[in-house]
């Protein structure tokens, strides 16, 4: 990827814009998606999901929810647990006091 410079933050502003009849315009949306895939998992299952009254949908979409509340607070959880070299730079912290 090059390097662009800007003179000012207005110029760096408009250059990220993409006209609506740039034929990049649809690449870049591309990418984007595949970028907040990768960045947040899609937790709805794949097709159509039927349901007999939408006091079941709405239990299913409530239930689901839920499932991605609980499933992010694990992942967040375990990424924000110290690990031993956390452990050694917060000792190293502590002697330096």
């Amino acid at each position: 990827m090059s390097i662009q410079r800007f003179r000012d933050f207005e110029e760096a502003r408009r250059a990220l814009w993409t006209a609506a009849d740039d034929p990049k315009l649809a690449d870049r949306i591309r990418r984007l998606w595949r970028f907040s895939v990768r960045l947040a998992k899609p937790s709805t299952p794949r097709g159509v999901l039927r349901f007999r009254t939408i006091e079941e949908a709405n239990a299913e979409r409530e239930r689901r929810i839920a499932m991605r509340v609980q499933t992010l607070r694990a992942e967040r959880a375990t990424a924000s647990r110290p690990g031993p070299a956390d452990a050694r730079r917060d000792g190293l912290r502590a002697r330096r006091r």
